[in-house]
């Protein structure tokens, strides 16, 4: 699903318009409708409620002008405040003011700022407000006298229901950030394309329930390769998991080969080999330090396990590339990392791997930390992908930044990471971030505190070498989505177990228990 800057939406508008033909004024139509629509749901018994609609003086308020003749032609009562004089307005929000004034629907002109104050002091909150101030035009903070408007607003919305018209007035679209007054809502019905201030904290705190709405834009518009920015959804998850044949066999759903644990350790490689096998991976093989291969060998049936030679702190060294190397032609992906250590010895055969692997690598974990300092791309010398899956704590690692940096701009870090080191990044934490060095990113919206664990890492590992190995070597771009699913799914199975065992108690195999529910759930939506 497409997250669009107020550039890129400005120009799908634009071109609906000249390329399409589509009037502008039946796209203010279709948006102002779907926000009365949105609200008739929301809100049962409208008849019998107080409804009031501020607009400003651009294109927003005139999608609040549509709103309250929507409404008001079914039978509720709107009442319309415009803070600014009618002769502000121009194009379709005029002709829509002059609409609404010749159907008698109660409109109060009440320039800002001086005029609104008496409004503002007096009367009870209305039961609705609906904020059609500021659009996704905005791109500075809001002044003194809307802000006094916007902080009556949110002092109502202890007793109002705010519904706000395609963006909460005060944020800018483009940013993650609230740099000054801006609108609470409990609603935000926004059109053709989502927009990153409702999607990324804490902007899109403020945004309350979010709906998308189409209003015409054809949907090849958005198809343009420069929007790089996307939301994964159930359709995408959909995509990369196609209904199993009847005459399907282990092989047609990949062998994942996983290289992890050391002394103490292997929970990290069994849990990532059982994510794996559980997200769907016809055939999976623990390669492991020799004597942990012998205490892991057969506790869970499904996994196949091979040894590898290890150094006197049980942790692999680089003796075993060779063989493996060799072996890995029967397999589609390789994940590597998870509770290796970095033994110089081990962190010789990541390098060795990563560079040499006849098949795609996920990178997790000390995977990732063999290569700090970075001194070159992550790069295959057979072509084959390299996936790395850093947490905060490995991406300011890998990137020579503190943690505090990393966070504060999630998406332009992957993206920045990415394209550096020549490979896919999956950076994990809150609303995980996919991004391919092209450029492209997929933000993830589930998941949850409880997640917050020992080993979901490794389960996220697990899963990624599943859809890797699924990817079956096609464009570098479709790759991004096979990721997505893996992220979106782990998110989704952890969102269930919090469900079902509370966010307190969750622990990362609890991921794994419900992560067939999330399946079925993505699979019915």
């Amino acid at each position: 699903m497409k997250i669009l800057n107020a550039r890129q939406m400005a120009e799908v508008d634009s071109l609906t318009t000249e390329r399409y033909l589509v009037p502008s004024i039946l796209l203010m139509e279709n948006a102002g409708r779907s926000v009365a629509d949105e609200i008739e749901r929301s809100c049962p018994g409208l008849q019998n409620k107080s409804i009031s609609i501020l607009c400003g003086p651009g294109n927003n308020g005139g999608d609040g002008f549509v709103v309250a003749r929507h409404l008001a032609l079914r039978n509720a009562r709107p009442s319309v405040v415009l803070f600014a004089e009618p002769e502000r307005l121009k194009g379709d929000a005029l002709t829509n003011f002059k609409i609404a004034s010749a159907m008698k629907i109660p409109i109060s002109i009440l320039p800002v700022p001086a005029s609104s104050k008496s409004f503002l002091a007096e009367g009870i909150p209305p039961d609705i407000i609906v904020d059609a101030l500021f659009g996704t035009g905005l791109s500075k903070p809001i002044g003194p006298g809307f802000g006094q408007v916007v902080n009556w607003i949110n002092k109502c919305s202890r007793r109002s229901y705010v519904v706000a018209v395609d963006i909460p007035s005060g944020l800018v679209a483009d940013s993650p950030l609230i740099p000054g007054p801006a609108v609470k809502a409990q609603l935000t019905v926004t059109f053709t394309a989502l927009k990153l201030a409702q999607i990324m904290p804490p902007a899109a705190d403020l945004a309350g329930r979010v709906v998308l709405a189409q209003i015409g834009s054809p949907s090849e518009l958005l198809d343009n390769p420069e929007y790089r920015l996307n939301l994964i959804d159930s359709a995408l998850v959909r995509s990369t998991v196609p209904v199993r044949d009847r005459d399907s066999h282990k092989g047609s759903f990949g062998h994942v080969y996983v290289v992890a644990g050391s002394r103490g350790k292997g929970g990290a490689a069994l849990m990532t080999g059982l994510a794996a096998l559980r997200a769907g991976a016809g055939l999976v093989t623990l390669w492991l330090p020799q004597s942990l291969q012998q205490n892991v060998s057969g506790r869970f049936p499904e996994l196949m396990t091979e040894p590898l030679p290890e150094t006197d702190e049980g942790t692999s060294t680089r003796a075993g590339a060779e063989r493996l190397l060799e072996q890995l032609r029967q397999a589609d992906a390789l994940v590597l990392g998870p509770g290796l250590t970095t033994n110089e010895s081990t962190k010789r055969l990541v390098w060795e791997l990563v560079h040499r692997s006849p098949v795609p690598v996920v990178l997790d974990a000390d995977g990732i930390n063999a290569f700090v300092p970075p001194a070159e791309p992550l790069v295959n010398e057979l072509g084959q992908p390299v996936v790395i899956t850093p947490h905060p704590g490995e991406m300011a690692r890998l990137t020579g930044k503190n943690t505090s940096q990393v966070q504060e701009s999630r998406i332009d870090n992957a993206r920045e990471c990415a394209a550096r080191f020549g490979c896919f990044v999956v950076f994990k934490g809150f609303q995980t971030v996919v991004a391919g060095p092209e450029g492209d990113v997929f933000i993830n919206n589930t998941g949850n505190p409880g997640m917050a664990s020992g080993g979901t890492g490794d389960i996220l590992s697990g899963m990624v070498g599943r859809f890797v190995a699924a990817w079956k070597k096609q464009d570098s771009r479709s790759l991004l989505h096979f990721l997505s699913s893996a992220v979106h799914l782990h998110g989704l199975a952890g969102d269930v177990a919090a469900e079902k065992e509370g966010v307190d108690s969750l622990i990362a195999t609890d991921i794994l228990t419900f992560l067939p529910e999330a399946f079925r759930r993505v699979s019915q939506e």
